[in-house]
């Protein structure tokens, strides 16, 4: 179920995905749905690949992938109006 609505754009399908990856042992599959997610501007699922950055479970280029995809999402989100 997560799956087919992760790929259809769910955000929080994917960063569910992640959390069951990585309660699995599988980090790189759990570092790739956060990744997926946080480009998409969930900040849960920054701070997850920001946390397993720290622990040494993802690579600097995922975070910085992570980290640049989400504050694109985020400076998208913004309107001139809220401003």
């Amino acid at each position: 179920f997560y799956k087919r609505a992760a790929m259809q754009g769910h955000v929080e399908s994917s960063n569910n995905l992640g959390c069951f990856e990585g309660d699995k042992g599988n980090f790189d599959n759990a570092v790739r749905h956060f990744v997926i997610a946080a480009k998409m501007g969930f900040g849960q699922s920054f701070g997850a690949v920001k946390g397993m950055f720290e622990a040494g479970l993802a690579t600097e280029e995922q975070y910085v992938q992570a980290l640049t995809g989400y504050q694109n999402a985020i400076e998208a989100m913004k309107s001139p109006e809220r401003e």
